[in-house]
């Protein structure tokens, strides 16, 4: 039953932080994001949190290296652009 409760946690998690991505790329294409406005629009943030979760059960970690990807390109796109992520 901990297992299962840790393995729903995690996947509650990545869900959250996929939402709160998939939300900074729209801005990003928009251009319509102030890196600097709040800390949980940097990318960091969202690595952070992924990687606070480091022992990810197996079928998850997948998705958190997708997650982990995504971020490095919307931090790409910054430092193109100029901006600190």
């Amino acid at each position: 039953m901990n297992a299962a409760r840790n393995y729903n946690d995690a996947a509650n998690e990545l869900k959250h932080i996929s939402t709160m991505v998939q939300r900074l790329e729209q801005l990003v294409k928009r251009d319509d994001l102030d890196w600097q406005g709040t800390i949980v629009a940097t990318p960091a943030y969202w690595r952070a949190r992924i990687e606070a979760n480091a022992e990810l059960p197996p079928a998850l970690q997948p998705q958190a290296r997708l997650l982990l990807a995504r971020l490095a390109t919307l931090e790409a796109r910054s430092e193109r652009r100029g901006r600190r992520a």
